[in-house]
This record gives C-alpha cells, sequence and structure tokens, in this order.
C-alpha cells in the first residue's frame, strides 16, 4: 500500500475546498466580489484534480505531500501550478476574514 497522509488531513482538506467553494457561490450570487469569487472557485476545482491526477504517478514510498514538495524541486509546473493555487485559496481567506473582522469593528463602534 503507498503511502498517503491520514485521514484527519483529507478531512480537513476536502472541508476547506467545499467551504472555499461555498462562500465563493454565495458570494456569487450575491454579486460580493463576483471575478475573484469566480476565479477563487476555477482554483479550488482545478487545482485538487491536477493534484490528484499527478500524484497517481508519485512513488510508492512518497506521500502525497512529500511528492508535491519533490516535484517541486524539479519544477515541475502541475507542482507550481497546485502550491499557488493553495496559497491563493489561502490569502484569499485570510483576506475575506480580514474584511469580515473590519466590518465587526464597525458595526460596534457605530
Amino acid at each position: 500500500m503507498a503511502n498517503t497522509l491520514p485521514p484527519w488531513f483529507w478531512i480537513a482538506y476536502y472541508l476547506f475546498l467545499a467551504v472555499t467553494i461555498g462562500v465563493a457561490i454565495y458570494n456569487v450570487s450575491t454579486q460580493k466580489t463576483r471575478r475573484m469569487s469566480l476565479l477563487v472557485i476555477w482554483v479550488a476545482i482545478t487545482v485538487p484534480i491536477v493534484s490528484i491526477l499527478n500524484s497517481i504517478v508519485a512513488p510508492p514510498e512518497l506521500n502525497e505531500y512529500q511528492h508535491l514538495v519533490n516535484e517541486l524541486h524539479q519544477g515541475a509546473l502541475w507542482a507550481w501550478y497546485a502550491s499557488s493555487g493553495y496559497l491563493f485559496l489561502s490569502v484569499w481567506w485570510i483576506l475575506l476574514l480580514l474584511k469580515i473582522i473590519e466590518r465587526q469593528k464597525k458595526i460596534v463602534t457605530h
């Protein structure tokens, strides 16, 4: 059996993607940051697909993360796309949360 990351990681990973897509769809439906939300949906769908397809050929002694890092060191385009996509989604969440916190501060102070 090939090495893989623990089940808790996969639960958190797919939950992160599902919530990200859900929030982005909500933002599109309410016309909030429509273009950015469409990009988030695209990235949240394509990055896992690219990662899964390229992890199929991973050596059995490496888990998915180790394979991604190994491919990054070799300059594989898919690994750079996946890493950039994960970074983009993380930054999007940070900015979204900061925006929500800022809105809450305005509500409390008024």
